[in-house]
């Protein structure tokens, strides 16, 4: 019998490497027979249906693009930010700041405070436990009048401690209307445990607006949020080719005000998508399913939870595929206006944090979602259509001309 699916998420966490080490013992040893009857059992908290061995492909048979996206390097479970301020003069020539008089007067210690207690959270809640940054205070560097904001970044950097693994600077100065708000980068690669700052050069910067005091106690975090998804090597979602890439609301990695569109009072992102989580190592390949090309019927968990089928994918070529997730309207979604199916058209290039993800089937904002039992979009010679919404969603995927 499925045991009931709130003490599922309390109590699977600890076993869940147990399980898979399980599963995989069976599978190798006594072949897919024991393993759709452990599916009825064992899996009662992971989903209410296993894929058939005919309607799924092996891991070996993903698009390649898919493969390496399992196979990224993963965020760290702890991650250390030391903050720096970039002290803005008033005669500054970098054109993002204009003639903009009005100057924050915070201190790293000051951000730091309010970080640790609204970001780190976030993160914490957003992973299920697998991933915790944490904020300490570094500098204020002054800024000279020719001096750009990208440099003093630098320099921030070339004075960050050996312990540091990222740099996280806010300037004193509002950027004006027509800039962007911040940007972050992952940096060189680091393929050990533990590379420095100063090496890799992994960086956010965002300007004061987010921090300014007219937000009250908690500030705008979204943004920041936002852009540690970009130092962690995720890309934007939304429509690549539109003139705004930020377009799509249901992800933190496109418009991460989305939540405080809707509701003023909110200042975290939205969750993330499922192929986020995939490439971060918040879920693993054994929560993935990829249709065979004949399709199939498939139970699919909420993708921002943290057990089950959480991601349904169709391949279309070796480097693009449809990722299919169930969003539901709690959490860090809990503005969206109905829970629903999401999808999106996954595009690789030779780097995975360049890959493009387009929204699909909607408009932007992209938040009316495919909610309604027997509803049905046709994407790419494939027809999706879902059942009846609640705990879990059936989707069926099947090649429209066939």
């Amino acid at each position: 019998m499925p045991c009931v699916r709130r003490y599922c998420h309390r109590y699977r966490q600890p076993f869940q490497e147990l399980e898979r080490f399980f599963r995989k013992f069976l599978k190798f040893f006594f072949g897919p027979l024991v393993m759709l009857g452990l599916g009825a059992g064992v899996a009662g908290c992971a989903s209410e249906a296993s894929p058939s061995s005919s309607s799924a492909l092996t891991q070996a048979d993903w698009p390649r693009e898919l493969r390496l996206i399992a196979g990224a390097h993963h965020a760290p479970a702890n991650d250390l930010f030391e903050v720096f301020m970039c002290d803005v003069p008033l005669t500054t020539s970098d054109p993002i700041y204009g003639r903009l008089t009005q100057r924050l007067k915070l201190t790293p210690d000051d951000l730091v405070k309010r970080l640790n207690d609204n970001v780190t959270p976030y993160f914490v809640a957003l992973s299920h436990n697998l991933y915790h940054p944490r904020f300490v205070a570094g500098r204020t560097l002054s800024m000279s009048a020719t001096e750009t904001h990208d440099s003093c970044v630098e320099r921030a950097i070339d004075s960050s401690a050996p312990a540091t693994a990222a740099v996280m600077v806010v300037a004193t100065a509002e950027h004006l209307p027509d800039q962007a708000g911040g940007w972050g980068r992952q940096g060189a690669p680091c393929n050990v445990d533990f590379c420095a700052a100063s090496q890799t050069r992994r960086a956010l910067y965002v300007g004061a607006s987010d921090f300014h005091s007219s937000w009250g106690a908690v500030p705008a975090v979204d943004l920041t949020e936002h852009e540690i998804g970009h130092t962690l090597g995720l890309p934007h979602s939304g429509d690549p080719h539109s003139a705004d890439e930020h377009a799509s609301g249901i992800d933190l990695m496109s418009n991460s005000a989305s939540p405080r569109d809707v509701n003023p009072q909110l200042r975290n992102g939205p969750d993330t998508l499922a192929i986020n989580r995939l490439a971060l190592g918040w879920l693993t390949a054994d929560d993935v399913v990829v249709t065979a090309p004949a399709g199939g019927a498939f139970t699919l968990w909420p993708s921002t939870g943290d057990n089950g089928v959480r991601l349904l994918a169709i391949g279309l070529t070796d480097n693009s595929f449809l990722s299919i997730e169930y969003l539901t309207a709690d959490g860090f979604n809990d503005f969206l206006p109905a829970s629903g199916v999401a999808v999106h058209l996954i595009e690789g290039s030779d780097r995975v944090s360049e890959r493009t993800q387009t929204t699909l089937g909607s408009v932007a904002p992209h938040l009316k979602l495919l909610s309604k039992a027997g509803s049905s979009l046709d994407l790419h010679g494939w027809t999706i259509t879902v059942g009846a919404l609640g705990s879990t969603v059936q989707v069926e995927v099947r090649p429209t001309h066939r």
